[in-house]
């Protein structure tokens, strides 16, 4: 997608700039051998083979422009093609994510406008979501949510008695080594702290917290009080919320945007929607849409 917003030159520079040096080289190494052949009797072998090394040298420097220019024709021509609306499957997929990402990003600029303005108006909650005193429910969406913790992992080693060759065994002994450094590997990866349990869950969100319902059918709550840390993002609608007591929580999409908006406002008031560096793409859009 880089080539997109690209002038026609610009898109096609970069492969033309690989074949015209492709070729200059290409060019150089040819005449570099020809003088090496034309002066095989005049030169020491060693010189001679210098220059066809680096006659070499100069073809394989060529040949590496050559090859990767075909890597810069590809993008050019598929900006081409997405020019003229034609996408492949991955792309379709991109631009469907982008543009759910735009909507809720308009969606989360409207609601912190309303929330600014005071116009906002309390929505119902799920029947199954028991509210708090004082709780007012703002809007429910899907989000794309995740927790991020280590997890305990454990791994059986292979060991045992060989007998036989010593050539078998030796091969033996190797191949399970290497088969518990597999294990082994796999097993650190699989514990050490990463994004997990990610998933679309359907977000409530209220002046006080917001309420995720997992997979499972299980609520979970986060209350904005409780937090330590909120890393907002807007303009890739993510939102990181770290707590003293639990593991973290990313939420993205249009819940997790409009859980950012509504945790600067319950925590920060007016002054936090008006100044919290993380919305600063959702105020942007505001200002577009009342100009």
């Amino acid at each position: 997608m880089e080539y997109d917003n690209f002038s026609t030159w610009k898109r096609h520079a970069p492969w033309i700039f690989r074949v015209a040096v492709a070729l200059v080289l290409f060019i150089a190494s040819g005449i570099l051998l020809l003088i090496a052949f034309s002066l095989t009797n005049k030169i020491e072998n060693t010189e001679l083979a210098g220059m066809a090394f680096g006659s070499f040298i100069i073809f394989g420097f060529g040949l590496f422009f050559f090859i990767t220019s075909f890597g810069k024709m590809r993008l050019a021509w598929r900006a081409f093609c997405r020019s003229k609306g034609r996408y492949t499957k991955s792309e379709k997929v991109i631009f469907s994510e982008r543009a759910e990402l735009a909507r809720a990003q308009v969606a989360a600029a409207q609601l912190a406008g309303d929330l600014f303005d005071g116009t906002w108006k309390p929505q119902n909650p799920p029947w199954d979501v028991v509210m708090g005193q004082s709780e007012q429910t703002l809007c429910a969406a899907n989000a794309n949510y995740a927790r991020f913790y280590g997890s305990d992992v454990t791994y059986s080693q292979s060991s045992g008695f060989l007998m036989g060759h010593p050539t078998l065994v030796a091969v033996g002994v190797l191949a399970m080594a290497m088969g518990n450094k597999a294990r082994r590997t796999q097993a650190d990866a699989l514990a050490k702290e990463q994004w997990r349990e990610q998933q679309e869950v359907l977000a409530v969100v209220t002046n006080h917290r917001v309420l995720c319902r997992r997979h499972d059918g299980t609520w979970l709550s986060f209350y904005f009080s409780g937090a330590i840390s909120m890393d907002i993002d807007s303009t890739t609608g993510t939102m990181i919320v770290q707590f003293p007591d639990t593991q973290p929580l990313m939420l993205g999409g249009t819940g997790g945007l409009y859980a950012a908006v509504a945790a600067v406002w319950a925590l920060r008031g007016q002054q936090g929607l008006e100044g919290h560096p993380g919305l600063a793409y959702l105020r942007s859009l505001e200002q577009d849409q009342n100009a």
